[in-house]
């Protein structure tokens, strides 16, 4: 007859030596041979798999199965079949159904007695064991799971993935900011500015050489990063909006809670605000808001105006005369921040140099990688002849095709490097100074469109009566609003100084700038009507007679 030897540790630190010694002993004492004595060790958890996945208890069927010598199983104790109740039982009764004998060393156990039957005591301390085995499980890891949480409060490491903007201190094993933590706050700084949804800002961070991801990925962790109640030093709520997780670790704090909300909620409003990136530098669009709904109003590019889609009580305004008196505003105010001495305004001139630097250096950088790989593809070419020469003109072809966009790219951010440069100069400078004739000279709609962005809020327009609008701006960081009237017939802007004491009119600004002309040719209109006429002369005096007719008959059914 053979024996089994079942044996198990849970950790791969545990030896079982020992185990298998005590109860290779026993069998030895009842009488098996040591080559009838088959061992079976395997480091498994005993509670965290099921009975299917344990290679330990699926090796002793086969055997039993495949072996009718086999009479016996040895244990050092109950937990080591397993700590789960439900699986010592599956066991028990699969050994009771083969008539497998069951020797435990810890407490003594044996399952048949002499005679074959089931020994009902021993089946008894059998399950009282198994129930304490499994409980004992629960309170070491009730006893792990509260040691675990005092550990992550105070940002101890406990296992598991880390954040972005963090590492582990190998001496102390807590968590602490990298490299990437002033990553992380610098995404949250620019995404405060309000001039960055998820994805421009993810494409920022491309173009600087700071993330080195496709677009979508990067996205995703700018979007992961914004929400994250993590970096505030609370729970991880990446499970899901607003659900927090109780689990996992706590990371020291980047950034503040408030920061987090703020992002969210212009994260909300970026829902319903209107892109920035079109053909038409339309200087309205974005910053126009509806009296009546509060909705942002929209360029109409068919008749060039403004209106309102999100209610009935909308009106149509011209365009020109609207990004005229902007322009003006926009103008003024960026002329004061540049003449005077503000600090704030030249550091954030240097930042966008310092941005613009390193996107023309990551620009650079591509284009040298890709004109690199164009060598290899032609030495293994025309050189090796290990490619065929369609498959690298085809290749060729593509990789110059980004070279060419890389190309625009990089001559865009020169250009607005340059820009951004005489700006700063122009701040700078206390000889020649700035004058509204140098702003006047700026005649790029894309710079300007900027400068008015930069510089103003929003404005709200206000229909007075035919022709008549008032129009209230409002610069950025100010509750005070700068109000205009406009006549939309005679393409004119007023201050209104009728209460000024002294003045008593309104005082005409000399602003208004033509840029889209009417799609609409009145030429053209003309020569149709003409020709429309003359074809259908006939017809139309027929009319005439018929509705002169209809007015004399009016008339006499009254007498």
């Amino acid at each position: 007859m053979k024996a089994i030897l079942l044996v198990r540790v849970s950790t791969k630190t545990q030896d079982f030596d020992e185990q298998e010694r005590a109860i290779y002993e026993m069998a030895i004492k009842d009488g098996y041979s040591p080559d009838d004595i088959i061992p079976i060790c395997e480091k498994e958890s005993g509670i965290k798999l099921s009975e299917e996945e344990r290679a330990g208890l699926n090796r002793m069927k086969e055997l039993i199965e495949t072996d009718n010598a086999i009479n016996c199983v040895y244990c050092w104790e109950v937990s080591r079949i397993a700590r789960r109740k439900k699986i010592n039982f599956s066991v028990l009764d699969y050994l009771i159904n083969h008539k497998v004998q069951l020797v435990i060393k810890e407490p003594s156990i044996r399952l048949f007695k002499d005679n074959g039957d089931i020994d009902e005591g021993a089946e008894m301390i059998f399950t009282l064991f198994s129930q304490m085995a499994e409980s004992e499980m629960r309170t070491k890891l009730a006893r792990w799971k509260r040691t675990k949480d005092a550990k992550r409060k105070e940002s101890y490491y406990t296992g598991g993935w880390l954040l972005y903007g963090y590492k582990v201190d190998e001496k102390t094993r807590k968590i602490v900011p990298d490299e990437s933590a002033a990553v992380v706050e610098q995404i949250f700084n620019m995404y405060l500015t309000g001039k960055y949804s998820y994805g421009s800002l993810a494409k920022e961070l491309i173009h600087t050489g700071i993330f080195n991801y496709k677009l979508s990925t990067a996205r995703s962790m700018v979007s992961l990063i914004l929400n994250n109640t993590a970096y505030a030093g609370l729970p991880s709520s990446s499970n899901g909006y607003n659900k927090l997780r109780t689990e996992g670790n706590v990371y020291p704090a980047i950034v503040t809670l408030e920061m987090i909300e703020r992002c969210k909620k212009i994260a909300e409003g970026n829902v319903y605000k209107a892109k920035k990136q079109y053909n038409n530098y339309y200087f309205g669009k974005g910053l126009l808001r509806c009296p009546y709904c509060g909705g942002t109003m929209v360029a109409k590019k068919n008749n060039n105006t403004y209106h309102c889609q999100n209610c009935d009580k909308g009106f149509w305004i011209q365009i020109n005369l609207v990004d005229s008196i902007l322009w003006y505003t926009g103008s003024m105010i960026y002329l004061g921040r540049m003449t005077s001495n503000n600090d704030e305004v030249r550091k954030q001139y240097q930042q966008q140099l310092e941005n613009y630097d390193n996107k023309i250096t990551t620009s650079e950088n591509r284009i040298t990688a890709i004109q690199n790989k164009i060598d290899v593809i032609e030495h293994r070419a025309y050189v090796d002849g290990t490619l065929s020469i369609n498959k690298a003109d085809s290749f060729i072809k593509e990789l110059n095709d980004k070279i060419s966009e890389e190309n625009k790219a990089l001559n865009k951010w020169k250009n607005e490097q340059s820009a951004v440069k005489q700006m700063l100069i122009d701040i700078e400078s206390k000889v020649t100074g700035v004058t509204l004739e140098t702003i006047n000279n700026i005649k790029d709609d894309e710079t300007r469109f900027k400068i008015i962005h930069e510089v103003l809020d929003y404005a709200f327009i206000d229909k007075l009566g035919a022709y008549q609008y008032n129009i209230s701006i409002y610069p950025t960081l100010s509750e005070k609003p700068l109000q205009f009237l406009l006549d939309t017939k005679k393409n004119k802007a007023y201050t209104d100084l009728r209460k000024v004491k002294g003045i008593n009119r309104l005082q005409e600004i000399n602003c208004y700038e033509q840029r889209f002309k009417p799609i609409r040719d009145k030429q053209k209109n003309r020569e149709y009507n003409v020709k429309y006429c003359q074809e259908h002369k006939e017809e139309n005096a027929r009319r005439q007679r018929e509705y002169r007719a209809r007015l004399k008959a009016l008339k006499e059914d009254k007498k």
